[in-house]
């Protein structure tokens, strides 16, 4: 008896990622907001800036030389807005024109942890340190507006400089990336809806074998004896079907040659795919009719055989002696033909 096998499973891989992956993330979170504090020093422009704030405007000299390479300059968004130069400074005058404005580090911003956006008005990208002036103008009226000059190279190193911000933030990432791995395995993973095995069921069509099982109407309900003779077999073994099935048969061969029942060599070929295969065995295995000759011809070795058995010996062809003459020579004797109505004698003894 031919047991269905177990249905094809996901690989258990793509959701170990996933929970790995969600795990890391969670941890990822919770370090970074036990890291608030550090993040509101370091990228609040209110706390790490350089000089004083800027109120109003003016001319600010800057009390401490401009050592980084990035800057910018952080407003509070809402406020009156305020146009910055940066100059250079040469003993006690502004030297040249104002710096061309450059954009630079856009990946670090200025952020804060109650809530406040910043925008930037500025920026600067400064090929040598030194001392430097600020000059401030506005359309409205701004003498209560406050502007900040922050480092950008500040809030880099601060932030790199806590471990805890980049063991949080390393674990966030890598629990994000993780995601899409996990998906993908999943998806890699699943087993195929379509059966690579399939079975003949009563009616002729093909049944996937996953759907053998004892509630199964087609492969275990059976049909009922006045309808057997009239019902036909449909494609792919419709040519393979015993039109009159005899009752004489009890080992199978009846149900095979109807296509009820599959052979053993039918099943491997339907295991292997090739449903070609399993129709040509099919079609050598079924029964034949048999010819009026043929019946006959095997009626009369039957009548041979049991003669032998009997001790009743049937006509046989006399051999014909030959005379040699030089003047005359004998006419050639044929072999007489075969009795092939020898079992016919012997039926009327």
């Amino acid at each position: 008896m031919m047991q269905a096998p177990e249905p094809a499973k996901r690989s258990p891989w793509g959701l170990r990622i996933a929970v790995v992956g969600g795990a890391m993330l969670l941890l990822g979170v919770i370090l970074m907001s036990t890291q608030s504090e550090t993040i509101g020093s370091v990228m609040d422009p209110r706390e790490q800036h350089h000089d004083e704030p800027y109120i109003g405007t003016g001319t600010f000299w800057s009390e401490q030389p401009l050592n980084d390479t990035c800057y910018r300059f952080y407003q509070i968004v809402g406020e009156p807005e305020m146009s910055v130069e940066l100059y250079r400074v040469d003993g006690y005058s502004l030297a040249g024109e104002a710096l061309e404005e450059s954009n630079c580090m856009l990946d670090w911003q200025a952020m804060s942890t109650d809530g406040t956006e910043f925008e930037i008005r500025s920026s600067w990208v400064l090929n040598e340190s030194g001392e430097y002036a600020l000059k401030i103008a506005c359309e409205e009226d701004c003498s209560e507006t406050k502007g900040w000059l922050v480092s950008v190279n500040a809030i880099q190193d601060g932030l790199l400089s806590s471990t805890g911000l980049v063991v949080g933030g390393v674990m966030c990432c890598l629990g994000v990336f993780t995601t899409p791995v996990a998906l993908i395995i999943y998806f890699a993973s699943k087993p195929s809806k379509s059966p690579r095995v399939m079975m003949v069921g009563a009616d002729g069509n093909l049944v996937p074998i996953t759907d053998v099982n004892p509630e199964h109407p087609t492969l275990f309900t059976q049909p009922d004896e006045n309808t057997v003779q009239q019902q036909t077999v449909a494609p792919p073994f419709a040519d393979t079907a015993e039109r009159q099935p005899s009752e004489t048969y009890v080992d199978g061969s009846q149900d095979v040659s109807a296509g009820a029942l599959l052979t053993t060599e039918q099943i491997y070929a339907l295991m292997r795919g090739d449903v070609e295969g399993a129709q040509n065995h099919a079609r050598d295995g079924r029964f034949r009719s048999t010819t009026a000759e043929e019946t006959i011809q095997d009626a009369a070795n039957a009548a041979a055989i049991a003669s032998w058995d009997e001790g009743v010996p049937l006509a046989e062809p006399q051999p014909v002696q030959r005379t040699s003459t030089k003047a005359k020579q004998p006419p050639t004797q044929q072999k007489p033909a075969k009795n092939n109505d020898a079992w016919k004698d012997w039926d009327e003894l």
